[in-house]
């Protein structure tokens, strides 16, 4: 909480999370071109399985991306004497009011 600011949600946002996403739409399509190509059934098995797997985590990511990008644009800044619990629900919260679980449970 120390380093917050009003960009870090933003920056989590595009240098991290976005990032995974192209990592995994990558990893998909190498995945899938595996399946196309291979004549060894236990590679293609071993290939679709992991397919599978990252279409779920390139979900995962997708929900948290729509559920940070309001808070990103709000730019939600902290005051380290409110403490942490006051901080958390300040920074899951969007200027509308509505509440977003995107941190951990303290």
């Amino acid at each position: 909480m120390h380093r917050w600011n009003e960009d870090t949600i933003g920056n989590i946002r595009v240098e991290y999370l976005h990032r995974m996403q192209r990592v995994y739409d990558k990893e998909i399509e190498r995945m899938q071109e595996i399946i196309d190509n291979s004549h060894d059934n236990k590679e293609i098995s071993t290939a679709t399985k992991r397919k599978e797997k990252l279409q779920k985590q390139i979900k995962e990511a997708k929900d948290y991306d729509a559920k940070i990008a309001h808070l990103a644009l709000a730019r939600i800044g902290i005051d380290l004497d409110d403490g942490v619990k006051v901080n958390y629900e300040k920074v899951q919260t969007a200027p509308d009011g509505k509440k977003m679980q995107i941190l951990a449970k303290i």
